[in-house]
């Protein structure tokens, strides 16, 4: 009755309950087909990751262009 965007939970037994559950009412129609599930760690992630950027930075900017990337968190 919440219609809403995503579900989500910590716990991977419910990640699939709840993703079998969401597939069977949207094929019978009772839910909408954007509707996703996924991880709590997935949208925790989706949040702290910063857009891709297609414009250069502005002028007078501090970060020089050739800074080493960051190495990645595993």
């Amino acid at each position: 009755s919440l219609n809403p965007d995503i579900v989500s939970t910590a716990c991977p037994f419910c990640l699939v309950m709840l993703t079998d559950s969401v597939n069977g009412k949207k094929n019978d129609g009772k839910a909408k087909e954007s509707i996703q599930v996924v991880d709590v760690a997935q949208l925790l992630l989706d949040s702290v990751k910063t857009p891709p950027s297609d414009t250069p930075p502005p002028a007078g900017s501090t970060e020089p262009e050739d800074a080493p990337e960051p190495a990645p968190v595993k």
